[in-house]
């Protein structure tokens, strides 16, 4: 478990940059990220920062898992559209 850790660690602190971006700027470029790499898969080549934010950052990484989720199913026209859905988001 240390070993892990600390291993974690070091990948974080040597995966460092000198220009990174903060969560708040991350989280405004996380749709267009989403829909880059839905539409052509070079969302890391167009967005490195992003890419690397996203490694590093449990919060956004979260944030952006979601809203991928949600990305592809609506791709997919599969998005749960009912009334327990609605009522949901109601609250």
């Amino acid at each position: 478990m240390v070993k892990t850790n600390l291993t974690k660690f070091v990948r974080r602190v040597h995966d460092t940059r000198d220009t990174e971006i903060s969560c708040s700027v991350c989280l405004d470029l996380v749709s267009q990220y989403v829909d880059l790499e839905i539409s052509t898969g070079d969302a890391a080549g167009k967005l490195p920062q992003v890419k690397q934010h996203l490694d590093q950052c449990q919060v956004c990484s979260e944030e952006y898992q979601v809203l991928r989720e949600l990305a592809v199913l609506e791709a997919e026209q599969r998005l749960p559209i009912d009334e327990e859905l609605i009522n949901i988001l109601k609250k």
